[in-house]
């Protein structure tokens, strides 16, 4: 039986709604997808696929490495509730390190990854949704697993 991106993508989306949302943490919501609409919520993360590449392991079996986008989504500023662009840009930058700090506390995981890190840098920019402008910052992982 193959392992599915699905699985590991909606088990690392779990391990981040765990870490980012509730009382005193930094996020709204936590989405295992790409939604349409964030029906007026932010920050909201998203976990989202971006690629697999499956390969000959061992005699055992083979190996999946599975490439996920975690999307950060902070609303750049709002007048009306006094939310400015300081704000947002702090919040983007402690999104980002409960981020980090939650893979590395689950680099390894048991029965869904056996390595998850970052493939490559991060990038954060701006974009309009819905209408409204956002701070955005894109985090491509790499996660290895035992197909």
């Amino acid at each position: 039986m193959s392992t599915s991106r699905a699985t590991v993508r909606e088990q690392l989306a779990v391990l981040l709604n765990t870490a980012l949302v509730g009382t005193s943490k930094p996020c709204q919501a936590v989405y295992d997808y790409q939604p349409a609409t964030f029906n007026g919520q932010s920050p909201v993360v998203t976990v989202s696929s971006a690629g697999s590449m499956r390969t000959r392991f061992t005699m055992q079996g083979n190996r999946l490495t599975a490439y996920l986008y975690i999307h950060i989504f902070v609303l750049y500023a709002d007048a009306d509730s006094g939310w400015t662009e300081s704000d947002a840009e702090d919040r983007l930058d402690l999104i980002e390190k409960t981020i980090e700090e939650t893979l590395q506390t689950y680099r390894t995981h048991p029965s869904y990854w056996s390595n998850i890190a970052y493939s490559e840098p991060s990038q954060a920019s701006s974009a309009e949704i819905g209408g409204d402008e956002y701070r955005v910052e894109v985090i491509p992982v790499v996660l290895e697993c035992a197909a």
